[in-house]
């Protein structure tokens, strides 16, 4: 574990360094790295707090970026109860109110959460919901109070809104389960939220392929 600062404050009986301006935080055998201006190392806990706008890039996969961050170096976790958005490099965008990602797992957790599938990408998805658990490594989810907006072009008709309604879901990369759902690709219209047609189901199944 590699710290570099412009500012150190070493707190000898308690163990504790404190990192000022520009810190960045480095395990190249882990492949992580933190980015701060204000980070507390607790040595004997293993555990690193951040204040303030903070910036993490683990496994070359995914780059976060939040405020006030938590990082459990033993039980190799990071977390943080504020606003965080996160990429990957398989162009996927995670945007949440807060979060707790398990490192080896790679299993994310979290509430209010948006995702956007091909970020800035054509053929975008957007899926929100109230809270869930996302396993990234095996592109697998499962999720309450969802909302799905396909991208438009799906059904060759830009005017389209195609939508997903639902009490909750699950799915990975190939297809999503709703549980509870409502299903339309009518426009929305803002003077009346009905849309014209709609299919309701116990249980809908978006093939996404």
């Amino acid at each position: 574990l590699i710290i570099n600062a412009k500012i150190f404050d070493y707190k000898k009986i308690e163990n504790i360094l404190i990192a000022r301006s520009n810190v960045i935080i480095e395990n190249k055998v882990e492949n992580y790295k933190i980015l701060s201006n204000d980070v507390t190392y607790f040595k004997n806990n293993e555990k690193i707090f951040s204040k303030g706008k903070t910036n993490a890039y683990i496994h070359s996969k995914y780059e976060i970026k939040s405020k006030n961050v938590n990082f459990n170096i033993e039980e190799n976790f990071i977390n943080s109860k504020n606003e965080t958005n996160i990429k990957d490099n398989n162009s996927q965008f995670y945007s949440l109110d807060n979060f707790n990602y398990q490192i080896d797992n790679e299993i994310l957790k979290g509430e209010n959460i948006l995702i956007i599938t091909n970020f800035n990408l054509p053929k975008s998805d957007k899926y929100f919901f109230s809270s869930a658990i996302i396993d990234l490594k095996k592109q697998k989810f499962t999720g309450k109070d969802t909302k799905i907006e396909i991208h438009k072009s799906i059904f060759n008709n830009t005017e389209n809104d195609p939508r997903l309604i639902g009490l909750s879901a699950r799915g990975d990369e190939n297809s999503t389960i709703i549980n509870k759902g409502v299903f339309t690709s009518c426009k929305i219209r803002e003077k009346d939220k009905c849309p014209p047609w709609s299919i309701s189901a116990n249980e809908i199944k978006h093939d996404r392929k």
